[in-house]
Formats: C-alpha cells, sequence, structure tokens
C-alpha cells in the first residue's frame, strides 16, 4: 500500500504533520453528476435479492440487510477521540527450539520474518517439502534451514525451562527471572498471577531512532516513518495484558523519555481510563546530554494509580536532607486555650522522651517552660514571652514517635524539637545517588567486570519507585517485563535487605543480541538458538549474570564484588535471597492433554504456590505429588483421591491443589471435599483452555 493509501486509513506520518502541502485539484464535474445519483452497496443488493423466487426467503433476506444497514449507520455516528494509529500486523516470534513438522509456519534462519512458509510434508526424514505465502512457490529444504514461528495472537502453550539458581535464604520465596519474549511470558504470568502484582515496574525501548528495537525481527531506525505506530502496537498489546496482572490497589510505573511520553500518555488514558496518572520527572543526567538547543537532564516515569487511592508511601529523608521544627506550636490557633488537651508536661531523660503528663486544671499554671525533676527534664508548651500555647503531637503521637524527637539549646532555652525523617515524594527528582552513569553504567560495568550494557537506570531511582508503592508492602510481588540489565531485582533485594522484608520480583527480558554481534555470528554461521549465538544475548550476558552475582557478592570465577551501597552495605556481602533462571519454551498440546508433559508444566504450578521452596521434579507416574518443600500438590489419578485427602491433612503449609481429571462434574466433587481456603485447578484443562482463548481477539 503506498504513503498516501495509510494516510486514508489512520496513521499520518510524523514528517507530513504540518507541512504546507498544497489541496488536489478538485476534478470537474461529470456532466451527469446531478442527474443520475450511484447506487449504494446496499440498494443494489436489496435489488439482487428481489430475484430471490422464494417470497419468504426473500423477506427475511431484506430484513437482516436492513438490520445491518442500521448497524453500519451507527458506526459511521461512533468517531474515535484520542490516540489514533495503525494497528500493525501480528508480531511474530522465532521459535527455534521447537521441532519442524508438517502444518506449522516457517521462516529461513537467519532471515528477518518477511518470507513465511507452510511446511507441507516431510520428504525423505531430514528435509521437508514448504510453500511461500502467499505466492504458492515450493521447494524442498532441510530441517535445520528452517526456524518455526508464531504470529502474536495465536494460541500458545508455554512451559518454563530451568536453567540455573541460587539458594542463599531457605525460609525465603525464590525470584524468578525468564528469558522468553515478554508477550508469551506475559500470557503465561495471566495464569499464574492474574490480579495479583503490587507494582509493575518497566523501562521499554525509547524508540529514539537509534536502532535499539525490534518490530518483526527488524530494528526500527529513524527513517521508518511508521515507527511512532509500531512502538504503539507492541506497547499496546503488553499493556493490555499486564493491567490485568495488577491487584485492585496495584500501581504501575514506567519510565519514558520525550521521543514517545505523549504518545504514551494518550495510550495509558486508553488501556487504564480509571486509573490517576502522575508524571514524575528524574534528573538522571544532570551534566545534560546535548540536543538541538537544550542539554537534556532529565527523564520521565509515568505512575498509574487505582483513582481516588492514596497508595504513594513517604520517602525517608537522608541526614542532610532532615528538617527540623519546634514541637511547641506558634502563630495561630497554637494557643493553651484553643486546644486544652494538648497542654501538658513531657518528661525526657538522657535526651530521651521517656513520658507524658495529664493535662493539668485551668487555673495550674507552670512556673517554667522547662525545669529539672530528679534525673528528668519536664518540658511544658510555654515561650520565651512566658505564652502558654500547646505541643503540635498529640499524646499517642509523642508516645510512638519519641525517638523523632531531640532537645536543643536555642537563645539559652531548652526546647524540644520534631526531626523530619519522611516526606511526600516530590514530582522532580534531584539527587546525586539517581545519576544514571555513576549507579547506572559503572555498576553495572564494575558487576560484569567489563561487560557494558547501554543506559542502565540508576539503581536508587529504581529503588525509589519501587519503594515509594511498597513500603509498606514486604510481601510485594513486583515485575518487570522490559528487564534489560536486572535493575529491578537488584533495586528489590536492596529494599529487603534495609527492612528485613520477603518481596519478590518476576524479570522477563528476551535474549536480543545486539545487531553488530548478530552480523558477525552470521558470517560463522551462527543463528538464534544455537549456543554460541546465544551467549551473546541480554539475558545470558548481562541480567542473569548480574542478578546472580549481586546476590551472591561475587562472580562465578569467585572475585568478589567491591564497592559499598550507599547505605553502606559492602556488595561482597551479596543477599540473603533465592534466585531461579528459566528459559520459556512451548509445549504440543495433545501431548499435554494426555499427560505425557506434567513435569514441563510443574515449574508453572510451582510459581503458582508463590515460587516457594526449592523446585522438585516428578515424572508423574505416581498416585499424586506433593513435593518436600513446597506448598503445592497435584492428584495425578482421581481414584486415588480419598487417600490424597489424608495426606493434604498431613500439611497444613499447603495452599494450592491441581487435580488432574477429564471431568468437570468430578472436578467440582472433589473441591466440594477440601478446604474452602485451597486455591484449586483442574489439570489439564485450565491450562489448555486458558492458552487456547488467550487469542488476539481476546486480549
Amino acid at each position: 500500500m503506498t504513503k498516501w493509501g495509510n494516510l486514508a486509513k489512520k496513521e499520518v506520518p510524523t514528517e507530513l504533520v504540518g507541512t504546507n502541502r498544497q489541496p488536489l485539484a478538485k476534478a470537474p464535474l461529470h456532466p451527469e453528476a446531478g442527474l443520475r445519483r450511484k447506487k449504494s452497496p446496499i440498494a443494489k443488493l436489496e435489488e439482487l435479492i428481489k430475484l430471490i423466487p422464494d417470497a419468504e426467503l426473500r423477506s427475511l433476506v431484506l430484513q437482516e440487510i436492513a438490520k445491518v444497514s442500521q448497524e453500519v449507520e451507527k458506526l459511521k455516528t461512533n468517531k474515535k477521540f484520542g490516540l489514533v494509529f495503525e494497528e500493525h500486523r501480528p508480531e511474530i516470534v522465532q521459535l527455534p527450539g521447537l521441532p519442524i513438522k508438517a502444518g506449522v509456519n516457517a521462516v529461513k534462519r537467519g532471515s528477518k520474518n518477511d518470507e513465511i512458509y507452510k511446511v507441507i510434508a516431510a520428504e525423505n526424514g531430514s528435509k521437508f517439502h514448504i510453500m511461500r505465502v502467499p505466492d504458492g512457490q515450493e521447494e524442498i529444504v532441510s530441517a535445520k534451514e528452517l526456524v518455526i514461528i508464531k504470529k502474536f495472537g495465536e494460541p500458545i502453550y508455554p512451559t518454563l525451562i530451568p536453567l540455573d539458581r541460587v539458594t542463599r535464604a531457605q525460609d525465603k520465596t525464590y525470584h524468578t527471572i525468564i528469558n522468553a519474549d515478554n508477550f508469551h511470558a506475559l500470557q503465561l504470568l495471566l495464569y499464574c498471577y492474574e490480579g495479583q502484582v503490587d507494582v509493575i515496574y518497566i523501562d521499554p525501548p525509547y524508540n529514539t531512532g537509534a536502532r535499539d528495537w525490534k518490530y518483526n525481527n527488524n530494528y526500527v531506525d529513524k527513517n521508518d516513518q511508521y515507527r511512532h505506530s509500531k512502538w504503539l502496537s507492541m506497547m499496546k498489546k503488553r499493556l493490555l495484558l499486564a493491567k490485568r496482572l495488577l491487584k485492585p490497589d496495584g500501581v504501575m510505573i514506567c519510565t519514558i523519555d520525550e521521543w514517545e511520553i505523549f504518545h504514551l500518555g494518550c495510550l495509558m488514558e486508553e488501556i487504564f481510563p480509571n486509573f490517576d496518572r502522575t508524571t514524575i520527572a528524574i534528573v538522571h543526567n544532570d551534566r545534560g546530554s546535548k540536543s538541538n538547543n537544550f542539554a537534556s537532564t532529565h527523564e520521565y516515569a509515568i505512575y498509574l494509580i487505582p483513582a481516588n487511592k492514596s497508595l504513594i508511601k513517604k520517602r525517608k529523608l537522608e541526614k542532610e536532607e532532615q528538617d527540623e521544627w519546634k514541637l511547641r506550636m506558634w502563630g495561630a490557633n497554637s494557643l493553651r486555650t484553643d486546644r486544652k488537651g494538648m497542654f501538658h508536661p513531657i518528661y525526657v531523660e538522657d535526651g530521651r522522651v521517656v513520658g507524658v503528663g495529664e493535662m493539668p486544671p485551668d487555673d495550674f499554671h507552670p512556673k517554667e517552660a522547662v525545669y529539672q525533676d530528679d534525673k528528668q527534664l519536664v518540658f511544658w508548651p510555654i515561650d520565651g514571652d512566658g505564652i502558654e500555647r500547646r505541643w503540635r503531637w498529640k499524646k499517642a503521637k509523642i508516645l510512638t514517635e519519641g525517638n523523632r524527637l531531640s532537645v536543643k539549646e536555642v537563645n539559652n532555652r531548652l526546647e524540644l524539637f520534631i526531626h523530619g525523617e519522611e516526606r511526600y515524594y516530590k514530582t522532580t527528582w534531584y539527587a546525586s545517588k539517581y545519576d544514571a552513569s555513576t549507579h547506572g553504567s559503572r555498576l553495572v560495568n564494575n558487576i560484569l567486570n567489563g561487560t557494558k550494557f547501554p543506559f542502565p537506570k540508576s539503581l536508587y531511582a529504581v529503588e525509589d519507585c519501587i519503594h515509594s508503592v511498597c513500603a509498606n508492602r514486604r510481601n510485594a510481588l513486583i515485575l518487570d517485563f522490559f528487564a534489560g540489565s536486572g535493575t529491578a531485582l537488584h533495586a528489590t533485594c536492596l529494599l529487603n535487605a534495609k527492612d528485613n522484608g520477603n518481596r519478590r520480583c518476576i524479570l522477563v527480558t528476551n535474549n536480543e543480541v545486539s545487531e553488530q554481534q548478530a552480523n558477525q555470528c552470521k558470517k560463522y554461521g551462527q543463528f538464534p538458538g544455537d549456543p554460541e549465538f546465544e551467549k551473546h544475548g541480554i539475558c545470558e550476558s548481562v541480567t542473569w549474570p548480574r542478578c546472580k552475582y549481586v546476590v551472591n557478592g561475587k562472580r562465578d570465577d569467585s572475585t568478589e564484588l567491591s564497592g559499598t551501597y550507599m547505605n553502606g552495605r559492602q556488595m561482597k556481602d551479596g543477599f540473603e535471597e533465592n534466585l531461579e533462571y528459566f528459559k520459556l519454551d512451548f509445549l504440543d498440546p495433545n501431548e499435554v492433554a494426555y499427560g505425557e508433559k506434567f513435569e514441563a508444566i510443574l515449574p508453572i504450578l510451582w510459581l503458582m504456590a508463590g515460587a516457594q521452596g526449592e523446585r522438585e521434579a516428578s515424572r508423574g507416574y505416581a498416585k499424586w505429588f506433593i513435593p518436600k518443600n513446597s506448598p503445592y500438590a497435584v492428584l495425578i489419578k482421581e481414584e486415588h483421591f480419598a487417600e490424597f485427602k489424608r495426606e493434604l491433612k498431613k500439611r497444613q503449609d499447603i495452599t494450592h491443589v491441581f487435580l488432574v481429571t477429564d471431568s468437570e462434574e468430578a472436578f467440582r466433587e472433589m473441591i466440594a471435599e477440601l478446604s474452602s481456603s485451597l486455591k484449586t485447578k483442574m489439570l489439564y484443562k485450565s491450562y489448555l483452555d486458558n492458552f487456547r482463548i488467550n487469542t488476539e481477539k481476546n486480549l
């Protein structure tokens, strides 16, 4: 389709917006214009229907045509306001791990998904007869020349292949890293955690035109006139899924810069209509990055918060930021007579508040504002002029937050001062800890011993984003599905270490290889799916190593990490945390239905049960499977339900039960006999149905 043809649809290429193109000259009227009117398609159709000899049938068809005509008129009156963009053809993902067989769609290895082939039949074992879509050109190729593809929106049946793990805290849950395209990973996570995520933090590609992301396996650069709509198409699919993962009080945070912030804002308004949106400016480079007219110093974090809810917590202030003010009131409404209940003594010993006294009678007037009573100092809210005032805080707060009070001498008088340890987050974050060079690029470079990653976030900027939502959610579930170098997991570990939390982070990132490295590998015949190619990918070379090293406090070669965190913690000490690393793969639904892939779906069941305890394997041949260290159980042979139920009573920690049965009636009967506190699912039906219906038209 031509550029001008697309204009008639939705997207206007950026470079044409606001130009002074001359309007097309009007075509001269036809000599018979106004004398003969062109018939509408509906009118033509009605004429043809009149030729139907059966009167009853003719009447029914005309009635249906009338209904269609009415609906068309309704559609014409419904204009779409807001963001309108070209919905590009479905994204395609290559699946090099799946075996080639008849009936699948495939591309040739090393291609850019622009030529798709249908596999017709196997020929002589290792060769296949293929037909190019749509021109029908046929050829015979070897299996190693092909890679199966899936279009986004086609049913997929995922599994998680365990690759590695770190265990340093037996009593804590496991963080999870998934090497996968994030769209398919989100579909899997919906099966496990729909409506359960506390905060989603993402840092998507900024779409600067620097060939730093792909659409359909092709890099998008500044010369692509549809790069904005491709980016929006990519984001929309993922945000629709992500929204369903959030709890009712869940918060989404997305960092972005000026290249897409306005487009993204409109898209978010469309997808999250019942959310309040706040945009934070984070100064991550106070030196400035040169542009045509200004030196850019900041980027943005867009917060999406369920409407009319106060969910953002205060932040703890560094010592140099802390303010102080007198506990004694001054100014308007500060007199004793204004709030008599807040005029009473406070007892201080060794600089610490140890008690508060009762409100005195109206006719009692202390002679001094401060005096000594044995070992204690007694403070009354009386100012330097002898005027009786009142305290700023009520008694209960003085007792519970007395650690924020201190004694200080001012103008030869002792006064009680409040120290401001917390403050609401402002909409501009400016501090040295947010510097992306020092606490992003250099930090990652130091951890990976020279391996570089482009533009990682400051560890402390991400920590504050997560803390702003999860300060009081010590068991929060956190998701980042554009994980990059893994800063979100690193920040979660640091936050847990500070307050002894058990927050759990799930990271998802693909294993994309840089364009330069991919071209180099291609010269040596190395393609996606080959170990020599995959080792250069983001997840394999950056995300997993970084997360593993910071938890262990050392690299794989046993060299300790150098440096300290801003709170003084040594990086070599690592964290008391657990990690599990998976790669997303796909299953044959028929094999799942026959129970032949029990072991392959166990990691998914383990995730659903909270990723607790070291994962255990089973081939699924026994009557049931109840892992020793994880709180879930699987009934494999339903005829042994009575015995299985007795086994469950021995395990009070079980939270999730999976029942293998083909009968929905049997499933309902069994769950009726189980505790209502247990979360139950029917295998393998719930798994197959979830991914069968999770297609593009249902997203």
